[in-house]
């Protein structure tokens, strides 16, 4: 724009608070979530206006106290729609007792599935699948005879970087002992391919193509804890970050994430089994065919369903529960919803009976997911947002500056004469 200024200039003047705008219009119906400024260490609370779709106000801490003061300066808010976060509950009730919590409908979907995972994980050693029977075609069972049955037929592969490299090493090797047998000195050998002497001369010396010896790494310190990894996912455990903590408290010292590569090879799901191998089905991956419907599942989802019943069959009872969840959300009232607690309160999963005692403590927020159409949509669309702002200024700035280029410029009064 030809204005002589300086970055640092700009940078100060948006960071500069702004005075309220003149007519600002109140807020009925707000959307919290949290957001993250160090993943997993630092949060961050996102306010959003759903109404005028816009982010009205970051608070640096993700806590119920500060969302609780900022509610007692906006009296007017009418709606409040969140997650089951219980710290947004509690701040919400603290702050604006008047205002009706609405719970998003999203994060219930969300929660049961997270039930039905734990659900599943209590019955692990169920989730291994026999190998499915594969028929030959009949061009192949018609000459049987003729193929050995010990022997499959093997596609071919390409080759690997490090075979490349050893066949190179090993055509070098071929020309030396060629030139050598055809009378040319150690010294004329290196010359001609470029090697050095000392090579040359080991290699003759052998008497044989030198291969490379593996390298020799110290066992990772996980190795030390295999047998208790191996029992407590026997067990069910398949949680790389519980097992690590377990393991802490045994006296590990290592990462997290050599512990997460440790069981990386125990886990069958998505990956190609041998022949004739049992498939190992993670719980998460068997609660999401649980809690989808059917019409969204295509054929090999359905199929792996079938065989996960099968195997399991308390599976039939936990999707009727699913679908009858994921119902009573899109009915026309609670009604639906209330009943579908009440009877999950005597299921015989303890997993699904805690989620419905957890659903009935929060059952006014819970309800209104279905009696209103507020959901926390669009703050995911604003913190998906935030996250492209935070990340363009990594390392450069800090919570005042993100603040300010993520709520609505609002132009600074001029504080010079009136033209």
């Amino acid at each position: 724009m030809s204005i002589a200024t300086s970055d640092d200039t700009i940078l100060r003047r948006v960071r500069e608070q702004a005075p309220p705008p003149r007519s600002s219009p109140p807020i009925y119906n707000l959307g919290v979530d949290d957001w993250a400024w160090r993943k997993g260490q630092e949060y961050g609370t996102i306010l959003v206006d759903l109404e005028l779709h816009r982010v009205v106000d970051l608070l640096a801490d993700r806590a119920a106290e500060s969302f609780s003061e900022w509610l007692q300066q906006h009296p007017e808010i009418v709606t409040i729609s969140r997650d089951r976060s219980g710290l947004y509950a509690e701040g919400a009730t603290l702050g604006a007792p008047q205002a009706q919590q609405v719970a998003d409908r999203f994060h219930l979907v969300l929660n049961l599935s997270a039930t039905m995972e734990r659900v599943l994980e209590e019955r692990s050693r169920q989730l291994i699948l026999p190998p499915v029977e594969v028929p030959l075609p009949p061009s192949q069972s018609a000459n049987t005879g003729d193929v050995s049955p010990d022997v499959p037929a093997v596609a071919p592969s390409h080759p690997t970087p490090s075979q490349l490299r050893r066949e190179r090493r090993l055509e070098r090797y071929q020309q030396v002992i060629a030139l050598f047998n055809s009378g040319h000195s150690q010294a004329e050998i290196a010359r001609t391919l470029g090697m050095e002497r000392k090579t040359v001369r080991r290699w003759l010396r052998r008497g044989q193509f030198p291969e490379r010896k593996p390298p020799h790494r110290r066992p990772p310190k996980v190795n030390e804890f295999a047998d208790y990894l191996q029992q407590r996912w026997d067990e069910g455990c398949h949680n790389a970050s519980r097992l690590y903590q377990e393991i802490r408290e045994k006296g590990y010292r290592g990462k997290r994430a050599m512990v997460a590569r440790f069981v990386a090879g125990w886990r069958k799901t998505g990956k190609a089994a041998a022949p004739n191998a049992p498939e190992r089905i993670a719980p998460k991956h068997a609660a999401i065919l649980v809690t989808r419907p059917a019409e969204k599942m295509t054929d090999e989802q359905q199929q792996l369903f079938d065989r996960i019943t099968a195997q399991c069959p308390e599976v039939s009872d936990l999707r009727q529960l699913a679908l009858g969840f994921r119902a009573a959300l899109t009915a026309d009232d609670s009604t639906q919803l209330r009943q579908w607690i009440e009877g999950s309160k005597h299921c015989e999963f303890g997993a699904v009976v805690r989620f419905a005692y957890g659903l009935q403590k929060d059952i006014s927020a819970v309800a209104a997911a279905v009696d209103t159409s507020w959901s926390t949509g669009q703050v995911e669309g604003q913190v998906n947002r935030l996250k492209t702002i935070k990340r363009q200024m990594y390392g450069r700035a800090g919570f005042e500056l993100l603040r300010a280029r993520v709520l609505p410029y609002e132009p600074m009064a001029s504080s010079g004469p009136a033209p």
